[in-house]
Order: C-alpha cells, then structure tokens, then sequence
C-alpha cells in the first residue's frame, strides 16, 4: 500500500486501504489496536487520522460508501485479494456488493 490517504483514486489502494482500516479493531474485543501488520507494513490508527473507536466507524462507512459508489470497479478489483483477505472480500461481497 503506497499511502493511507483516502483521496487516492486507485480502487486497488482504497481496497485495500479499507481493508488494513477495518483490521485495526479487534474482531474479539471491539477495541482498536495499537498497531496491525500487514505484509511488510505496520499502521496504526493514527497513521489514519483515527484516535477514537467512533472515528473508526466514520471511516468505515466512509469507505463503504465509496465501495457502494463503484461496485464495477470493486468487484473486478475483489479477486486480486482473496489469498490474503479472503473473510473480508468475502464481508465486502456480502454485506456491501449484493
């Protein structure tokens, strides 16, 4: 991923932007984490402007409006993370794309 920025036009990055963001709460506790790591990549919150659990929901649904918005796009998008997403391209498609 080249930058957390939400302004990127690429549908690739701002999948896979949403997909880091939506990582960093905990699927047990609901609480953000501290930091995540992906691939060879370290984010946390702030790196996200989010500080709080409440701006981590405005940015999920942020992010799922912009989703909803180019369902085309992000459907042929979806394949290219099954191997290392596969729960939430299969969330995406479920809860987002039907």
């Amino acid at each position: 991923m080249r930058s957390p920025s939400s302004d990127d036009g690429s549908v690739h990055d701002r999948l896979e932007r949403y997909f880091v963001v939506s990582t960093l709460r905990c699927h047990d506790c609901g609480e953000l984490h501290g930091r995540v790591r992906v691939d060879d990549e370290t984010y946390a919150a702030a790196d996200f402007a989010i500080d709080s659990l409440a701006e981590w929901r405005l940015e999920m649904d942020k992010e799922e409006a912009w989703i909803r918005t180019h369902r085309s796009a992000v459907r042929e998008a979806l394949g290219d993370f099954e191997d290392d997403w596969p729960e939430t391209v299969a969330a995406v498609r479920d809860r987002l794309l039907e």
